[in-house]
Order: C-alpha cells, then sequence, then structure tokens
C-alpha cells in the first residue's frame, strides 16, 4: 500500500498535469483515510486542499466535512463526553469538535507548578485526572485556597483576559492535563466567530478565584474602593529613571483606593495593551478641592487589565506610594460630591 508521500508525490503530479477530477477524488481518498485514522491535522490539511484544487467541488467538499466531523465525534469516548458535558451542552457539535480537537496534552509529577502567581498565562487548563493545589501568596507567606481535580479548568483568569495570575497552581498528585493555547483559539474563531464569548460563559473569567480569596480573608482588593469618575492621562515610564517612553493616553478613571486605581481607555491594538501588565505608568488627574482644580501625579504598575466591548480596556493600577487616609477622605468628599 502506498504511503502518505507517495500519495502525495503522486497529487502533485496529478495537479501540474491539470487532472483535476482525479486530483479531487485522491484528496477525498486522503481526508477520510486520515479522519479513519483519528489524524484529524492531516485530514482538515487535505480538505483544505480541494478548495485550492477544485473550488467548485462543493458536493465532495460537503462530504468530507461530514467525514470529519463523523469521525472527531466518534473519537471523543461517552467518559469524556461525561466528564466535559458543560462544553458538549453547551458548545454546537462542530464548536465542541473544533476546540476538544485543538487541545494538548501535558502530564504533570507531583510538586509541578502549572501556574505561577503574578505572571503571564496565555493556555486554558482542563484538568482530566490528578490533583492540584490553589495557593495565594502574601507578604512572602503561602496560604491554601482550594484543591481542585478532575473535571476542573484552571487558568480562564488570564486565558480570556491580559491579567496576570492571581494565584499558583500546583500538583498535589501526578496530574494530566489537556490545554488551549490562546493562537489555536485564535485560529478556531475565524470559523466559529461566537466560539470564545461561549467558552467564556462555560468557564467564566476568574470570578471563582476571587470568590476563593474572599472566604479566605485574602481579598486583594482589600482596600475600600471609593468611586471616581473623571478624565485622566497615563503614560508608560521606563523602568529605570522613571521617565516617560510614551505619549500621555487619555482615559476615564473609575476608582481608587488607598493602594491603587483603576481607569478605562479605548485601543484598537491588543497586542499593545497586553504589553502593559507588569510595566510602571504615571497617571495625572485632577480634583476639585475646596473650590480650586488640583493636579494629582501618580506612579504604580499595571497588575491587570481586562478587555470590554468596543475596544475598551479597564487597567488596574497598584501605587508605588499608597495615598494617605487624610488624602483618601478628601478624595471621598469630591467623589459625594460628584
Amino acid at each position: 500500500m502506498p504511503t502518505l508521500s507517495e500519495h502525495e508525490t503522486r497529487l502533485k503530479a496529478l495537479i501540474e498535469a491539470g487532472q483535476t477530477e482525479q486530483a479531487v477524488k485522491l484528496l477525498c481518498q486522503l481526508v477520510a483515510f486520515c479522519a479513519r485514522n483519528q489524524d484529524f491535522e492531516r485530514a482538515d490539511a487535505y480538505r483544505d486542499q480541494l478548495y485550492e484544487v477544485d473550488s467548485m467541488a462543493l458536493t465532495a467538499i460537503v462530504k468530507m466535512n461530514e467525514i470529519i466531523e463523523a469521525e472527531k465525534s466518534k473519537a471523543l469516548t461517552p467518559d469524556r463526553r461525561r466528564l466535559w458535558s458543560r462544553f458538549f451542552e453547551t458548545l454546537p457539535s462542530e464548536e465542541a469538535n473544533a476546540f476538544f480537537f485543538a487541545l494538548k496534552e501535558r502530564s504533570a509529577p507531583i510538586d509541578t507548578m502549572i501556574l505561577r502567581q503574578g505572571e503571564r498565562n496565555d493556555k486554558l487548563y482542563l484538568v482530566e485526572n490528578g490533583k492540584l493545589k490553589v495557593v495565594h501568596e502574601r507578604e512572602d507567606k503561602q496560604q491554601l485556597i482550594q484543591t481542585i481535580g478532575s473535571g476542573d479548568v484552571i487558568g480562564e483568569d488570564t486565558f480570556f483576559s491580559i491579567n496576570v495570575c492571581t494565584a499558583s497552581v500546583t500538583a498535589l498528585t501526578e496530574v494530566k492535563l489537556s490545554f488551549l493555547e490562546r493562537e489555536r483559539l485564535d485560529g478556531i474563531t475565524i470559523q466559529h466567530p461566537r466560539i470564545e464569548q461561549r467558552l467564556q460563559k462555560i468557564c467564566g473569567t476568574g470570578r471563582r478565584i476571587y470568590d476563593w480569596l474572599r472566604q479566605k480573608g485574602l481579598d486583594r482588593r482589600a482596600c475600600k474602593r471609593i468611586n471616581l469618575s473623571t478624565p485622566i492621562w497615563f503614560q508608560v515610564l521606563s523602568s529605570g529613571k522613571g521617565t516617560s517612553v510614551s505619549r500621555p493616553v487619555a482615559g476615564e478613571l473609575w476608582d481608587v483606593s488607598k493602594s491603587g486605581l483603576s481607569f478605562y481607555f479605548q485601543s484598537k491594538n491588543r497586542e499593545a495593551v497586553s504589553r502593559l501588565v507588569g510595566r510602571s505608568i504615571g497617571v495625572r488627574f485632577k480634583l476639585m478641592v475646596d473650590g480650586k482644580l488640583k493636579d494629582v501625579a501618580l506612579t504604580g504598575v499595571v497588575q491587570g487589565v481586562q478587555d470590554h466591548p468596543l475596544d475598551e480596556y479597564s487597567v488596574h493600577l497598584m501605587l508605588r506610594t499608597q495615598f494617605s487616609d487624610d488624602a483618601i477622605r478628601t478624595i471621598q468628599r469630591v467623589a459625594e460630591r460628584s
């Protein structure tokens, strides 16, 4: 029986000779062979080549799509469907197939750190089996906030937003994980534009981590937040001298606490926005205090950036120098008059 390499050599010869009908027939055979052997990456590639060889061979293209989807559905065992039932119940079958066959697998021994607090993460993890611990570190002390296991999802708080990890996740036993890379999701979204929205609904965006922290008295928003809306400008600073390395960008202040603040701004450059996390920035805004406009200039480190509809982002800034109690009382009075 000819190898795939030999079939591809023959396919190339047929295409070069203009024998389109024979080339389409051979491609269909290759798609079916690869799909039935669960080599879906090759099956998809051969199916896509059908469009290039003869974009009008619609009957063959539709049939090959049906074969691939049918074989993908058979490859997802009943046990796996039960474990991840919330995905199969929410996602249309084609989206579920695209999601599960875009996953990669990883095994990790005991004590392997999967996610590290304060670092970026671009993977969504599904725990196939084993147990992991979720730990939060503050002032050089670690506290266990939760244990998770088979059927749990981790990394959603950073995968669907531009944030750093709020907690660390480490293997308590040997674990088997499946994971989706951000780049793969971006590729799937081209064909299935609503899949990210549906996945976000299934997995959440990290709300449960904040709930766990709150239950342990570790809410990272421990300081009282004062809602205060006013124009704000920010600039990225160099790491050394604190001098600006970007032009001022306008935004809207959202809230202020003793140790931080958050504001909104708009941008169409998501990649540039993602690079704000961990950077030092300077912010300026004005407050009306005792009938006079007072300039407020602050510096801090961006802890997280959350994306919102219509190219809007919220930035969460930890201040290098906390507000004094007097300053917070003044801000509270200004907010109450606004």
